[in-house]
């Protein structure tokens, strides 16, 4: 096992760890309730949409970048698939909202990789224009979808118990994986994130590759917009508040670096269940939102600062 590889390893064994310990914890603090089965089911609703942006999200910090504006793409493309489905058939109104998330996150990839913007100016400006134009387009009110026969349906399908939300997050999951560890471009967002000179220097098109990165968290962030339009069957212009930090936050808790080039799916996967358990546990435990959001600001500020510890001492010893 190389070096890299090593490091992998611990990341993921530090993070599966800290799941375990945050499992164990909410168990004996909800007296159990954590692991019923009508919880169960709560806590992966919660964590799929979520979860859907933070695979997106890991293909964008992995290219060393980040995209904050994936909460209103997610409004956005939730309200256009709520305005389609009302005039035309289902499949062709996922097809509008899929097709107008790719178009958005092309724009966050021109902005970024083709006109040399940070990331964090970039898609913090086109966050703003892309929900200034879903209050536009809904007149700042919720938009139902409840008049179509086959979201309807979709949302009360169950499979083993179970919504059809997590198994669709969980595909996602491995759809992705098998792209980042199995691929050609897997390989090279890798290397674009990993040492962008040597990247480029070695013939690799690491300005298409940070641009494909933003088209695919904003695909998929797209996604996640109509699954949690028809759960909810209705597209709210709120929808996607608070989404940006906390799938940033609980893809680097999982262990991803904000640096680039370290990272995968199953990383990604065990931070959204650390951060979702934590935050089901707390709901059980009546804690105010307000509250919550202190809790995880200090985990992620906790797990980011040990991190950029740990380079510093490595980097002093050379």
């Amino acid at each position: 096992m190389n070096k890299t590889k090593a490091r992998r390893f611990l990341k993921t064994y530090k993070s599966l760890m800290i799941l375990a310990a945050i499992v164990i914890l909410a168990f004996v603090l909800s007296g159990g309730r954590s692991l019923t089965a009508a919880n169960l089911q709560n806590l992966m609703l919660q964590v799929s949409i979520q979860g859907i942006v933070g695979f997106g999200m890991t293909f964008t910090l992995l290219c060393g970048e980040f995209d904050l504006s994936v909460g209103s793409v997610l409004t956005l493309c939730g309200i256009v698939f709520a305005k389609c489905v009302g005039v035309m058939h289902f499949p062709f109104a996922v097809l509008a909202a899929l097709f107008t998330g790719a178009l958005l996150g092309l724009i966050n990839g021109i902005l970024v990789s083709g006109m040399g913007l940070s990331s964090f100016i970039g898609t913090l400006g086109s966050s703003y224009v892309f929900k200034g134009i879903a209050e536009l387009i809904s007149n700042g009110k919720p938009t139902s979808v409840s008049g179509s026969e086959f979201a309807v349906a979709v949302s009360r399908f169950k499979i083993a118990g179970f919504a059809v939300f997590p198994y669709l997050f969980l595909l996602t999951g491995l759809i992705c994986a098998y792209i980042l560890m199995y691929t050609r471009f897997g390989r090279n967002i890798y290397a674009t994130g990993g040492n962008y000179e040597v990247a480029q220097n070695t013939g690799i098109r690491v300005k298409f590759y940070k641009m494909m990165s933003f088209v695919i968290v904003c695909t998929l962030a797209a996604a996640a917009g109509i699954l949690l339009t028809i759960r909810l069957q209705s597209a709210t212009p709120i929808a996607g508040e608070n989404l940006n930090l906390l799938v940033i936050s609980s893809i680097i808790i999982g262990g991803t670096s904000t640096t680039g080039g370290v990272g995968n799916i199953q990383m990604s996967l065990i931070g959204l269940f650390i951060v979702g358990v934590l935050t089901n546990t707390l709901d059980l435990l009546g804690v105010s939102g307000y509250y919550q959001q202190v809790v995880q600001g200090l985990l992620t500020v906790t797990v980011i600062g040990t991190a950029s510890y740990a380079n510093y001492r490595n980097t002093s010893a050379v």
